[in-house]
């Protein structure tokens, strides 16, 4: 694919004559799976659709002011070819900044959908709203979250923290019993080729309601685990077995389908972008980039997790000392760390008021509150019951039940945390992956200020901690965890939804829009809690403070 200036005058030239005339030189074929946008700039925005040809490669795209493609802004030719999965990226630049276009791909025969897209301020930018969605299982119900954000009018991008799509087959996660009828896997089996992932974002870019989002909204995304394999490192994933053939082979066929169907810039999941000289958005990568190895509870302390006294609590001391709490233990790696703190000391010098990271695991330490084995079902499998158990003894000792998240990387917790202290006006922390909805108030080493605020998103599909501890009243989860974790302000963990949080210079107002059924077709009006935190200039953001709950009709 390319866009050369060649190419630009060529279309240029031909843009008076009547459009059969010259698309009539382009490959005859199908756009398959609609279009995308992302990672806007102030001058340019990631372009992408797929289209397979018949006996040719050769596409055009156009960007407009107007959705009748009278005011053509920019315009180029590009090829689809089998290297790529026949996906298309155009860097679309040349654009004026903050404002809306209108894009689409042209061929021999009819043209794709027409796309809606914008750019970033180049400076000013008085407002930025940022919609945010994570763990997508398409087996576990409807992207009523996706179908809902698409329809806004007020959000200007569209941030996915991972998990976009699952590798599981079938059988796996969820269970035949448990898959919504009609929403099960394509392919079958779990993906593990090149040719498997494929299959498995193409399934995927059947829903409407995600065809809609992409189409609507420009999107910019990072990777988690799912993209690629269940815990997944560099190095290797739980849900790796060595008849799958090499993970490396895994890792680099996983990658490639990721790049070629997402509208994403450059070869690199993180990475930095400005929201005029209100925001700087920064995506990062604690997955693959510098992320050693999980520690196993399991591993470490066999069965001493079922035990008490004395020589228990010795075990998990030796644990949290010698392994936990190791300084070299890290989640992104020394150069993102470096990379990300410039990033950010860049932002403040240049005055912009808010720093966004998006991110895919927890942040906020978490402990599991006492009673959650009480809340497991009667009829939930042994390893639920056992599981709760464990995770109840942990948090006596004051050790986290999930490994996977920041908090089994607390020596590189605290730098992060030092270095949005440090080099940021107003730090704020998004994630994913824990299908539950988490809002932290995440307090600097010195204990008198906020180091950042954290609106870990809940799920779009994926089923959270209301699936594990079904047994649980209406608030007894969330009761109990808040209890534990005094540091988070608010939690969902029982519903699926998306974040919406609108910036200005003077506060963060996050929504967490929540829909009670995923299972049914039909989209229910979502309930919305609001949260606010308001900004400072040299103190670090406001702590969250919960504004109103059950508001029917978001904006």
């Amino acid at each position: 694919m390319h866009t050369s200036r060649r190419t630009l005058l060529a279309a240029a030239s031909l843009a008076a004559l009547p459009r059969a005339a010259w698309a009539q030189t382009l490959a005859r074929g199908v756009f398959t799976h609609g279009v995308a946008s992302g990672d806007p700039l102030s001058d340019g925005v990631i372009l992408w659709t797929r289209f397979v040809g018949e006996g040719g490669t050769r596409i055009a795209w156009e960007v407009a002011e107007d959705e009748s493609f009278a005011q053509i802004a920019q315009r180029g030719e590009a090829n689809a070819t089998a290297a790529t999965d026949y996906c298309v990226k155009i860097d679309a630049r040349g654009l004026a900044p903050d404002r809306r276009y209108f894009y689409r791909f042209l061929s021999g025969g009819e043209p794709s959908p027409t796309g809606i897209t914008r750019t970033a301020p180049a400076s000013d930018g008085d407002a930025l709203t940022i919609g945010l969605v994570s763990c997508s299982n398409f087996a576990f119900g409807h992207f009523h979250a996706y179908g809902h954000l698409a329809a806004r009018g007020d959000i200007d991008i569209v941030l996915h923290t991972g998990d976009y799509i699952y590798e599981y087959g079938a059988d796996d996660y969820p269970s035949p019993r448990e898959a919504v009828p009609g929403r099960t896997f394509d392919p079958a089996h779990e993906v593990v080729t090149l040719a498997d992932y494929y299959a498995r974002y193409a399934a995927y870019h059947t829903d409407p309601n995600l065809l809609e989002l992409r189409r609507t909204k420009p999107i910019s995304v990072t990777w988690d685990d799912h993209e690629i394999a269940n815990n997944a490192t560099a190095t290797g994933a739980q849900n790796h077995q060595r008849n799958e053939g090499t993970y490396t082979d895994r890792l680099a066929a996983a990658s490639k389908a990721y790049f070629d169907w997402m509208p994403i810039r450059g070869a690199s999941v993180y990475r930095h972008f400005d929201w005029g000289d209100l925001a700087r958005i920064a995506l990062l990568d604690t997955r693959i980039a510098g992320r050693q190895r999980q520690l196993d509870y399991r591993r470490a302390l066999g069965m001493r997790l079922l035990q008490d006294g004395e020589g228990a609590a010795a075990a998990f001391d030796e644990f949290r000392r010698s392994q936990l709490h190791d300084p070299g233990r890290t989640i992104l790696g020394a150069e993102q760390e470096a990379w990300l703190a410039d990033a950010l000391a860049q932002s403040r010098a240049r005055g912009q008021p808010w720093q966004i990271m998006a991110q895919q695991v927890v942040v906020g330490a978490q402990v599991s509150g006492e009673g959650a084995e009480a809340m497991v079902s009667p009829e939930a499998h042994g390893n639920v019951r056992r599981y709760a158990r464990i995770a109840e003894r942990l948090s006596r000792h004051g050790l986290p039940w999930n490994l996977d998240a920041w908090d089994g990387y607390p020596a590189a917790r605290t730098r992060f945390l030092a270095a949005c202290t440090a080099n940021a006006n107003n730090a704020v922390v998004l994630g994913g992956d824990s299908h539950n909805t988490w809002l932290n108030n995440l307090a600097a080493e010195s204990g008198d200020r906020l180091a950042a605020i954290e609106f870990a998103g809940g799920s779009v599909t994926s089923p959270g901690l209301e699936r594990a501890l079904a047994n649980a009243a209406p608030g007894q989860r969330e009761a109990m965890m808040r209890a534990a974790n005094p540091h988070l302000a608010w939690c969902d963990a029982t519903n699926r939804g998306y974040g919406a949080l609108r910036f200005t210079r003077d506060a963060c107002e996050a929504d967490w829009v929540a829909f009670a059924d995923v299972r049914s077709t039909e989209m229910q009006t979502p309930t919305v809690t609001r949260l606010v935190s308001e900004a400072s200039t040299n103190a670090g953001p406001g702590a969250w403070s919960p504004q109103h709950v059950d508001i029917r009709h978001p904006r």
